[in-house]
């Protein structure tokens, strides 16, 4: 438990950002503890960094990025356009570069949790890094039938330093895309077009880019599909699936890919219960390099019960702000919506 209000998150001796517990707005520790360190990553431009910051005083006020949050249930958008809308608006909020995680992030919380952390990062509007738009790119797809959603988690090596990133999987169909937010913009948005038929096709697009970057990839979590719930209090299952593409034939991860994909067909992922039993203990791991994942009995084994109802209400932030909005004049055809069937 930290006592001086940041956390630092560390790659061996090396300091990769630090993480803001003491809440917004920021503390005078954690205010501090941001310029400092963004002085000792860039040690050249001191003197740059001391002038915008003598200046902070003097900026416009920012505007503030209006969410889409009604785009999963429009009926006039196409699924592709409301992607896009989604992605559009992640990529508005910008990434952050500060070397301050501004959000304190648990991803062993409840889906419930983790979407009022996803409400709190959009009503503050402030710069955010992957696994922030992670959580946005859920709670903005939450309501739209027929699409999966589920977590692709990298974990990389560049100049002995280890890296982790992470997106949100979607898959409509027999098409596969991606939603996130990174500084390469091949490391994030995966549009849902029709050009990955196939869930290995659109991993090994990542690991191209990562190649092109100079990354070793060193493993690859996936995980089971995220239920339309908001108010769920299940966990994300993150690692259904575990692939080691450096040390794994790649037949035989697309075999894996192809397995898990088979699985998700048994899933329901509208139910609006909580599972008495683990999800985790749907997926079995074996000691291969490739984590093997099986279903037992076609999930027919599994008992629920009915959740609390909880309250959804999203307050603004006292901070004043000037409200901007995404385009949402065009209209193309419909995909048949059924926002009765999905409780947000």
């Amino acid at each position: 438990m930290t006592t001086c209000g940041y956390e630092a998150m560390r790659s061996g001796d090396a300091i990769l950002f630090y993480i803001n517990r003491d809440g917004l707005p920021l503390s005078d520790r954690c205010t501090e503890r941001m310029w400092t360190f963004c002085m000792e990553q860039y040690p050249k431009n001191a003197l740059e960094i001391k002038t915008i910051r003598d200046r902070i005083s003097d900026y416009p006020q920012i505007a503030y990025v209006e969410p889409p949050y009604n785009v999963a249930t429009n009926p006039r958008l196409s699924l592709q356009e409301k992607l896009q809308q989604i992605q559009t608006y992640i990529q508005r909020l910008e990434y952050n570069y500060t070397g301050m995680q501004f959000f304190d992030l648990n991803a062993n919380r409840p889906i419930s949790g983790l979407m009022d952390t996803a409400r709190h990062i959009m009503t503050e509007s402030l710069p955010i890094k992957c696994f922030e738009a992670f959580l946005i790119a859920i709670y903005l797809t939450t309501g739209i039938v027929g699409l999966e959603r589920f977590n692709i988690s990298f974990k990389t090596r560049f100049n002995s330093i280890v890296y982790r990133h992470i997106v949100l999987g979607v898959k409509y169909g027999q098409m596969y895309g991606a939603l996130g937010l990174s500084r390469r913009t091949d490391l994030a948005y995966k549009p849902l077009n029709g050009k990955y038929e196939r869930l290995s096709k659109l991993i090994d697009d990542y690991l191209q880019a990562y190649k092109n970057y100079g990354h070793t990839v060193l493993r690859i979590k996936i995980g089971l599909p995220i239920i339309h719930d908001l108010r769920s209090y299940l966990t994300i299952n993150w690692k259904a699936i575990i692939i080691q593409p450096n040390k794994t034939d790649k037949i035989d991860y697309e075999r894996e890919l192809d397995k898990i994909v088979r699985i998700w067909r048994q899933m329901n992922i509208y139910m609006p219960y909580r599972s008495n039993l683990s999800l985790s203990s749907m997926v079995q791991s074996t000691n291969t390099l490739v984590t093997r994942a099986s279903s037992p009995n076609r999930l027919q084994s599994l008992s629920f019960r009915s959740n609390r109802e909880g309250s959804l209400t999203c307050r603004r932030s006292a901070i004043k702000k000037t409200i901007t909005t995404t385009d949402d004049n065009h209209t193309t055809d419909r995909d048949h919506s059924l926002p009765c069937a999905i409780r947000v």
